[in-house]
């Protein structure tokens, strides 16, 4: 059962769903962060019911709530840009200089601006961080998702700080000391969360106007490295701009480019590929064609239109006559026993 379920969910090449499980402290931040989420659920729930705030701000609050974490859970499913192993440079990347790099860890192509992840054991196109809040790598192929998150997260902590001090300039008090003290620990995780989030959000946006990530920042790699801004496109897709604030799969206009490796396989026409011959099932037998009908023997009369001539009659004198061997009385003729297709039995 492990060994079926380590093939179905992994990080490994081959997996069918990326999951992450080899960070244990990841799993335990990213809970927390559901624990945090669903706290400030109910501690806006409970002030609105007893009269702190108004109802209609519950179901604003849930969207937020509900958008942040759909986003961190497509975070923290979705590969991030893992590399293949039977990745190659592309063309464009060759002409224009652009050096071939070996993973001494993968031993395999590792594209411009990737990043071996020791967590994930996979190299990471355009990896920004191993973040554990996400319990995943943050690359291109989830940063979308990563960025959805923080902004809905900042939102959503605005939004509780704008209730909170919206009661405290109006001088209301709340009805117990419970209510208080549950106002004032939503106020910390607010301000906590909202300085943290806006930080990293900093962090995305610089990436990708100056196309250096968090790790290449604090490599301080700057702009000698191969460095440019990253398009929107790459990060966000093709999508009409209302889908960018939908957690939905990023399609790109160019997957090999914003990747920066093509595969071998890919580059083949489409079609069936043949199961092993262990595998597959002996194919049906093709009827065999039916065999021409040979050419018709061309007829004497077509072949020569002259009449062949009739030859004399021999003469009497030069004709010995043989006895019969026919017995008496029989009508069988002797010139039956020989071959009737012949043209020279039968005068």
């Amino acid at each position: 059962m492990d060994e079926l379920d380590a093939a179905v969910c992994g990080t490994h090449e081959g997996a069918r769903y990326w999951c992450n499980k080899r960070d244990n402290p990841g799993a335990v931040m990213s809970s927390m962060l559901w624990v945090l989420t669903l706290y400030s659920d109910i501690v806006v729930v409970y002030v609105a019911v007893v009269g702190g705030w108004g109802i209609y701000n519950v179901p604003l609050y849930f969207f937020l709530s509900f958008m942040a974490l759909i986003s961190q859970l497509k975070t923290m499913f979705t590969n991030p840009g893992a590399v293949p192993r039977h990745a190659q440079p592309l063309i464009r990347a060759s002409e224009s200089g652009i050096p071939e790099t070996i993973c001494g860890r993968c031993d395999a192509y590792k594209p411009p601006r990737s990043h071996h992840c020791r967590i994930c054991n996979r190299c990471i196109v355009r990896m920004d961080h191993h973040c554990p809040w996400m319990n995943n790598c943050i690359g291109a192929n989830n940063q979308k998702h990563f960025m959805l998150f923080l902004l809905y997260t900042i939102v959503e902590a605005v939004y509780a700080l704008a209730l909170i001090a919206t009661n405290y300039s109006n001088g209301a008090t709340y009805p117990s000391a419970a209510c208080s003290g549950l106002v004032a620990a939503l106020l910390a995780v607010s301000i906590a969360t909202l300085m943290f989030v806006a930080t990293m959000m900093y962090n995305q946006i610089y990436a990708i106007v100056t196309g250096i990530g968090t790790i290449d920042r604090m490599r301080k790699r700057g702009p000698k490295g191969n460095f440019a801004p990253v398009p929107w496109v790459d990060v966000f897709g093709v999508d009409p701009w209302p889908m960018y604030l939908l957690p939905t799969d990023v399609k790109y206009r160019d997957f090999h480019r914003v990747m920066g490796y093509k595969v071998a396989t890919w580059e083949i026409s489409p079609g069936p590929i043949a199961p092993p011959n262990d595998m597959a099932d002996p194919p049906p037998a093709k009827p065999a064609p039916p065999p021409a009908a040979p050419p018709a023997p061309p007829s004497p009369a077509a072949a020569d239109p002259t009449p062949p001539a009739t030859p004399a009659p021999p003469s009497p004198s030069n004709v010995s006559v043989a006895p019969s061997t026919a017995p008496a009385g029989g009508d069988e003729d002797p010139r039956a026993a020989e071959d009737p297709e012949d043209p020279a039995a039968v005068v």
